[in-house]
């Protein structure tokens, strides 16, 4: 019998296994065989391991979220500006690196499952994570405001802008349009900071 650890570590590789397919066959048209297939295991253990497919989406995403975390946690460390660090951020829905628009087409699998299909389990993950993200973004404007570059008035902000990112990235607008409105916006938050100085 695994211990729980080892349990965890091998529904971890299974969910990491099946990124390839889930990129090239779509959530819906992937059967729980062609998952045990690419997994090298057999059918009925996926089902020791999983529920459903959502689930394994489910893993595959949290696993995924793992590696930004730590990549966005060093990149954070760096001695940037500030409207960089929102750019590392904002990461997941910018950049044009083979590894992270991997990340974002897995984050549309399962912002396509959490929107039709939505979970308890998928529901408190979705809000943990937007939490945390929304608290490094707080971070990041209090930093940006004790050194007076830009207002207080900025922290009031912070839902909106997740809510207009991603309401970009589910449009599958341009990249373009994302950088545009982060410009903005931090253009807004220094006006501000001139007009109180």
């Amino acid at each position: 019998m695994l211990s729980l650890e080892k349990k965890q570590e091998k529904r971890k590789r299974i969910a990491k296994s099946t990124c390839n397919l889930f990129l090239e066959k779509g959530y819906v048209k992937i059967t729980i065989s062609e998952i045990a297939k690419v997994a090298g295991i057999g059918k009925g253990t996926i089902y020791e391991y999983f529920s459903n497919k959502e689930d394994i989406i489910f893993e595959l995403m949290a696993c995924l979220q793992e590696e930004y975390d730590e990549i966005l946690k060093e990149k954070l460390a760096q001695n940037i500006t500030t409207k960089e660090k929102l750019i590392s951020l904002f990461d997941i829905f910018l950049s044009t690196d083979e590894k992270v628009q991997t990340q974002r087409k897995i984050y549309k699998e399962f912002l396509s499952i959490y929107i039709n299909n939505k979970t308890d389990a998928m529901d408190t993950y979705n809000t943990k994570m937007m939490e945390k993200y929304k608290d490094i973004l707080r971070n990041i404007l209090k930093d940006s405001i004790e050194r007076k570059e830009i207002s207080q008035i900025s922290l009031s902000f912070v839902s909106s802008i997740f809510a207009t990112l991603q309401g970009y990235f589910i449009m599958n607008e341009e990249t373009n349009m994302m950088y545009e409105y982060i410009d903005n916006i931090f253009m807004l938050f220094e006006l501000n900071q001139k007009e109180l100085i």
